[in-house]
């Protein structure tokens, strides 16, 4: 299901664009641009894309194949939830943003823009 969806070529693509996207908002809403590293930023998308997709498992298990539309958006805040504690420890570890309201401020941002509700629209 979710995590089919997001292993496929193209997707996996997207994934990793659109956490870059996340993750330089994120930066640039808490640090100086002088700050910003594209290439830390990088290394962090790729590493919170490769954390999405046991994320992607999880969220699977809890929903069956022939759930609802109701039911997955009801399960959704699960995957945000462990999105969002993995943009947490991006935001402390990798990215090195070195206040605790900095980081809470990325986790949310990157668990309120989790990538997995995109797979709900296709279905």
């Amino acid at each position: 299901m979710t995590l089919g969806a997001l292993l496929q070529p193209g997707a996996l693509l997207a994934l990793v664009v659109w956490n870059f996207a996340v993750l330089s908002a994120a930066q640039l809403t808490i640090r100086l641009i002088m700050a910003y590293s594209v290439s830390r930023t990088l290394m962090a998308a790729v590493v919170l894309s490769l954390a999405d997709l046991p994320i992607a498992a999880a969220y699977d298990l809890a929903v069956t194949p022939q759930a609802s539309l109701a039911t997955r958006l009801e399960l959704a805040p699960l995957a945000m939830l462990l999105t969002g504690l993995a943009g947490f420890a991006i935001a402390r570890w990798l990215l090195r943003i070195r206040r605790l309201r900095g980081q809470l401020i990325a986790a949310a941002m990157v668990g309120l823009l989790d990538p997995h509700l995109f797979t709900l629209l296709f279905r």
